[in-house]
């Protein structure tokens, strides 16, 4: 993970994210890159309604706000023992961040809570091929070498959420690797996964949890929070409409109720 994006905007998930980058950072004596978004200015200057003069007005504070935080959060990583880049740009979150994300290793979000409006971390998880690591707002750094649960079901995405994770796997001081009983099962079983951990000379705990009455997200959570990990792997769900209305309440549960990251892979 030696190349990190970090999305910069203000917002209450700002400093977790910005705290968690510069651990990861840190951590892989790697490269940041901090991707500052103003999203308003785009629809703004599409002026519907005729009032320029406000519109105006509206965007010149925007880019004021934007120049003062980019001078603050500039002043911060001068005080680091790193690489950094910055870019300030106008747009759809979404888009400019996946776009941004070619080329690098690790891009970090804010779960969006319980406002799934705020859905810019799934929306960016199931249209990137890099691994996003998703910070709850009450986050304030980030563990890389503290344990680490995966959420298994041995579908193509879990595949490539646990080959996506492998820096974080190989230091991590432990690995859990949960599944869910469930009739309907994927290819994989939880042992292959461990196997393929091995291969790579991580051992991993293989823990199967019971199909209760709550939602599957609240028993990975549990789980996951119970062994104090520091993020949870899993895959992210988004190959149809249909499917990620079947699949994908689980992915939204974990994004809305984790307190813990989540680092997602499609």
């Amino acid at each position: 993970m030696k190349s990190v994006l970090v999305h910069i905007n203000r917002d209450d998930g700002q400093e977790a994210r910005f705290q968690t980058a510069l651990d990861v950072v840190r951590a892989f004596e790697g490269h940041l890159t901090c991707l500052q978004v103003s999203p308003l200015e785009a629809f703004a200057s599409l002026d519907p309604y005729g009032v320029s003069y406000l519109l105006s007005e509206t965007v010149s504070r925007i880019r004021e706000l934007s120049a003062e935080e980019q001078f603050a959060f500039e002043e911060r990583l001068r005080n680091e023992v790193l690489t950094w880049d910055w870019h300030s740009q106008t747009g759809d979150p979404v888009r400019l961040i996946g776009d941004h994300s070619w080329l690098a290793d690790l891009v970090i979000l804010s779960s969006p809570g319980e406002d799934w409006a705020r859905d810019t971390a799934a929306a960016v998880a199931v249209r990137s091929r890099e691994p996003v690591l998703v910070v709850p707002a009450e986050s304030r750094g980030f563990d890389c070498g503290g344990p680490v649960a995966i959420a298994w079901n041995g579908s193509a995405e879990s595949c490539v959420a646990i080959r996506a994770a492998m820096p974080l796997l190989t230091r991590a001081q432990a690995v859990h690797l949960l599944t869910v009983a469930e009739e309907d099962e994927f290819d994989f079983p939880a042992t292959e996964a461990s196997a393929y951990l091995s291969r790579h000379g991580v051992a991993s705990e293989l823990v199967e949890l019971p199909r209760g009455a709550a939602p599957i997200s609240d028993t990975l959570l549990h789980a996951a929070e119970a062994r104090g990990t520091t993020c949870l792997v899993m895959g992210a769900y988004g190959h149809s409409r249909l499917r990620e209305n079947i699949l994908g309440g689980v992915t939204r549960g974990m994004l809305q109720k984790s307190h813990i990251p989540l680092l997602l892979a499609h």
